[in-house]
C-alpha cells in the first residue's frame, strides 16, 4: 500500500498546523524572547551557534562536545539525547543542518519550569541519508534554550508537555532506540521489539528485491530504506496513512518530501508492520514484493488511478506464486458473483471496501497480463502516467480503449470473471 493522494500525493496537514493556526500565535516582533539578550535569554545568534556545534558533534562522533550543548542537570534530557546521538551514529548521515527561524513557538508550548527567560524558537532541521536521499529533508521543529552558569544550553528538544513540536514529522530515530541492519542496497531500521526478526526480514527483502527486479521492464538497483517498528510512538507518528488507521495496514510505502507541501521527493521509506511478520509465509514475501514494487516504480505511476497503482503492486506481489496457491479476499468471490460495472474509484479506495477494491484491481492487472502480455501492463502504466500529467478516473476510459481496446467497465467485468474462473 502506498501513501498517496495523486501519485505520491502531498501531506500538508503538518505544514498547515505550522503555517496557519499555530504560526499565528508566534512572535515576530523586536521583543521576541529569543532575541532579547539584555534579559538573559539566549539570542537567535547564540542559539544558532549552539546548534551548529551540535550538528558538528553528531557528524564527527564527538559525544563530549554534543553533551556540552545540553543542560547537564536534566537527567531525562541527557538520557533522550544520548539515545539520539547513538542513533545518529548508526545512520549514514550525509547532511545535518539546523537553522534558527525568525518565529517563536507560542507561549502555551513552554513549561513553567523553564523560567520566563527560556526561548523556544522554531528551528528548521535538514537531514539527508547518504545514498538514499537525493537532497536534504527539511522539517520544522523546536528547541528550548536557557542559560546555565551564564552559558547558553539546550534545556529541551520537546514542548513543555513532553511532546514533539507540532508538525515536526519526527523520524523514528527521534523517538526510540533504533537498530540498523545494512544488507546489499537496503538500509533496515528496527526497534527493540522487532530487532530479533532482522534476519528473517532481511531474507524476505533479498528475495523480494530479486523477484521484483526480474519482473520490471526497467533497471532498479534495489535501493530502499525499510522501517520495521513495533513501538506505538513510532507507528502513531506516521502521517497520510491510507484509510486513516495504521493498525489496518500490513505495510506502507511513503515519500519523504524535501519540504512539506512541495512536490519534490527526496527519498522513499517502506514500513513493514509487525502484523505482516506474524502472518508468516507466503503472506510476508507477498506483501514485501508489493511494497518493493511501489519503491521501484517510484514516480513512474504518479497521477494514475489508484486501482492501477495498487493492482500493479498486487500483481507483482503474487505473480511468482502458483495460481492455485494465490489467496484472495473472501469477499471477492461474493462481490464478483453479484456483478461488476466499474473499476474501483480512487476516492475511498482504502475505505470500508478496500479488500474488494484491492482484489478487483489485482485481477484487472492479472487479466491484462494473462490475455495481452506483461508488456501491455507497463505500456498502460506509461499511458496513464502521461509524462507526469496523470489520468483521472473520469478520463481513464479513453486511455484504456487506446491501449487495451476495452473500456473501464469492460475491464472490471473481465477482472470479475477472472476471479470466478480462478476462485469461484
Amino acid at each position: 500500500m502506498r501513501s498517496t493522494r495523486s501519485g505520491w500525493g502531498t501531506a500538508v496537514l503538518a505544514l498547515l498546523l505550522i503555517g496557519s493556526g499555530l504560526a499565528s500565535g508566534c512572535s515576530n516582533d523586536s521583543t521576541s524572547i529569543h532575541t532579547t539578550a539584555a534579559t538573559g535569554t539566549v539570542t537567535a545568534g547564540e542559539a544558532q551557534k549552539l546548534l551548529d556545534r551540535r550538528a558538528d558533534a553528531i557528524l564527527h562522533d564527538k559525544l563530549s562536545a554534543f553533551l556540552a550543548t545540553l543542560d547537564s542537570s536534566n537527567a531525562r534530557l541527557i538520557s533522550r539525547q544520548r539515545r539520539y546521538f547513538a542513533n545518529m551514529q548508526a545512520l549514514p548521515v550525509q547532511t545535518l543542518e539546523y537553522t534558527v527561524l525568525k518565529s517563536d513557538w507560542p507561549a502555551e508550548l513552554r513549561a513553567k519550569a523553564w523560567g520566563t527567560h527560556a526561548s523556544i524558537p522554531q528551528v528548521k532541521i535538514s537531514t539527508q541519508l547518504a545514498g538514499f536521499d537525493s537532497v536534504p529533508i527539511a522539517r520544522t521543529t523546536g528547541f528550548a534554550f536557557g542559560r546555565k552558569g551564564g552559558k547558553p544550553v539546550i534545556i529541551s528538544e520537546l514542548t513543555g508537555a513532553g511532546k514533539q513540536f507540532p508538525g515536526s514529522s519526527p523520524s523514528p530515530w527521534d523517538l526510540v532506540r533504533i537498530h540498523v541492519y545494512r544488507s546489499g542496497q537496503t538500509l533496515q531500521l528496527y526497534d527493540n521489539g522487532t530487532w530479533h526478526e532482522a534476519g528473517l526480514i532481511n531474507s524476505a527483502l533479498r528475495r523480494g528485491i530479486a523477484n521484483v527486479q526480474d519482473g520490471l521492464p526497467f533497471a532498479w538497483a534495489g535501493k530502499v530504506v525499510v522501517y520495521v517498528f513495533s513501538a506505538k510512538t513510532v507507528l502513531d507518528s506516521y502521517e497520510g496513512v491510507p484509510g486513516g488507521n495504521i493498525k489496518h495496514l500490513g505495510a506502507m510505502t511513503f515519500p519523504m518530501y524535501a519540504v512539506l507541501g512541495q512536490s519534490a521527493v527526496a527519498g522513499v521509506r517502506f514500513t513493514l508492520l509487525p502484523s505482516s511478520v506474524r502472518a508468516g509465509q507466503p503472506f510476508l514475501d507477498r506483501i514485501v514484493r508489493h511494497e518493493l514494487t511501489h519503491v521501484a516504480v517510484g514516480d513512474r505511476d504518479d497521477g494514475v488511478p489508484v486501482w492501477f497503482a495498487e493492482g500493479l503492486a498486487e500483481y507483482m506481489g503474487a505473480r511468482s506464486i502458483p495460481t492455485d496457491q494465490r489467496r484472495i479476499a473472501t469477499v471477492a468471490v461474493k462481490r464478483a458473483r453479484q456483478g461488476v460495472t466499474a473499476l474501483p474509484a480512487s476516492a475511498g479506495f482504502n475505505g470500508p471496501d478496500q479488500a474488494w477494491n484491492y482484489a478487483l484491481a489485482w485481477m484487472a492487472c492479472d487479466w491484462i497480463v494473462a490475455t495481452q502480455g506483461s508488456a501491455r501492463l507497463w505500456e498502460l502504466m506509461d499511458a496513464l502516467h502521461d509524462n507526469g500529467d496523470g489520468t483521472t478516473d473520469e478520463d481513464q476510459d479513453a486511455v484504456l480503449e487506446q491501449v487495451l481496446g476495452i473500456s473501464g467497465s469492460e475491464l472490471a467485468k473481465d477482472a470479475a470473471h477472472r476471479i470466478l474462473e480462478i476462485y469461484g
